[in-house]
């Protein structure tokens, strides 16, 4: 779920670039808010179950009772969440601004970072380990490549520290984000592969 809610740079010219989330959580919101009408329908089918379960002596009905009406509660409300989240970074010169805008059906938290306060731009590889799929490439000597882990780039600075920008799950995507705020802001890029 960590990489659900990944960048995509929408706009660009000389001057500014928009960055904004993909359509996949849209899909995905979608997917749990049907999900919902399905468990809301079994729900009502085995509703008198459910509540024998409620009013049983034993604690692990009432903790079945209780985590399975959390779930019908839950999905829908990540799926609201999936649905309508948004999330867009400008990167413009002329400003000398970073803004970062968070979005739930109306604007939440708004975070604007002048350029002079950025030192660098990080790119680095978390999560660098072989998977499963790895050790069978390897064994079978096809020599396909299969990526490892996911990509975190973030903006540091002694007065912002380290504050976490995009995810990828593909290197080659975030360098070029990274190069292409790096061009912007005139900032060096550190690349860490773990």
């Amino acid at each position: 779920m960590g990489l659900v809610v990944t960048l995509q740079i929408t706009k660009t010219d000389e001057n500014k670039v928009l960055m904004a989330r993909s359509r996949f959580p849209k899909a995905m919101g979608v997917m749990m808010l049907g999900l919902s009408v399905v468990f809301f329908i079994m729900y009502k089918a085995a509703s008198i179950y459910l509540w024998l379960l409620y009013y049983s002596n034993s604690f692990i009905d009432k903790a079945l009772f209780f985590a399975i009406i959390g779930t019908l509660i839950l999905f829908p409300l990540l799926g609201f969440f999936l649905l309508f989240y948004d999330k867009k970074i400008v990167v413009d010169k002329e400003l000398g601004e970073i803004c970062i805008r968070f979005k739930f059906f109306f604007q939440i938290w708004v975070k604007k970072i002048k350029f002079d306060k950025i030192d660098e731009i990080i790119v680095e590889n978390v999560c660098n380990s072989k998977t499963i799929a790895m050790q069978r490439e390897a064994a079978r000597g096809t020599g396909k490549g299969i990526r490892a882990g996911y990509w975190l780039m973030s903006l540091n600075s002694k007065e912002l520290g380290k504050l976490y920008f995009d995810r990828n799950p593909k290197k080659e995507v975030i360098l070029s984000y990274a190069e292409t705020i790096s061009r912007l802001t005139s900032k060096k890029i550190i690349l860490i592969e773990n």
